[in-house]
């Protein structure tokens, strides 16, 4: 069995590339490794597990190793290397490492965020979330489309014409700095009026 990395994105279309140099047989798609999420929330919540149990004034070798209890306890594996030192260099200061804000406020739906700091962010997050716009505040999905025509770039009529004024407006002020800097000289050779 081989492994294709490419993988059929969520809308159905073209497949995504994944490793587009083709150079990792083994590599995964992570949205088709866990496409409901389920191992961020559980890493998520093992994190907040961490901080509740106490991770302040342990050494960060301490810290790492209770990540990965908790993560071991929650039934999921753990991330990189780097992944697990930037959460416990979090945790060390008394920080939750957040994976991502809808992570965050899921594990905090289910599991209260161990600092009330973090719950009022989360709970700010929330708001922002269920806020609605008003209308007309955005322009149009159809007016975000830019017409060929109107491409600044390139060799379309009106991207020629735009740099030919564009010439003519530096061409006139050249000519007016020129006329300006003539006048200043001239006024400088002129006698004072004053007698010696």
């Amino acid at each position: 069995m081989s492994s294709d990395p490419r993988r059929t994105n969520h809308a159905g279309g073209e497949p995504l590339d994944v490793d587009p140099t083709g150079q990792d047989p083994a590599v995964v798609d992570p949205e088709a490794h866990d496409p409901d999420g389920d191992a961020k929330l559980k890493l998520q919540l093992a994190i907040f597990d961490v901080i509740r149990r106490g991770a302040t004034g342990k050494s960060l070798d301490e810290i790492r190793e209770m990540l990965l209890t908790a993560f071991a306890a929650r039934d999921v594996a753990p991330p990189p290397f780097t992944w697990v030192e930037s959460a416990a260099s979090s945790a060390f200061y008394g920080e939750p490492y957040i994976i991502d804000y809808p992570t965050a406020i899921a594990a905090d739906d289910l599991e209260a965020a161990p600092d009330e700091a973090v719950r009022e962010r989360l709970a700010a997050r929330r708001k922002l979330r269920g806020t609605q716009l008003p209308q007309g505040i955005l322009p149009a999905p159809s007016e975000w489309q830019i017409p060929a025509n109107e491409v600044t770039g390139g060799g379309t009529r009106q991207a020629t014409q735009a740099g030919r004024n564009g010439a003519a407006v530096l061409a006139l002020v050249a000519l007016a700095a020129g006329a300006v800097a003539v006048v200043a000289l001239r006024l400088s050779r002129r006698p004072t009026g004053r007698s010696s």
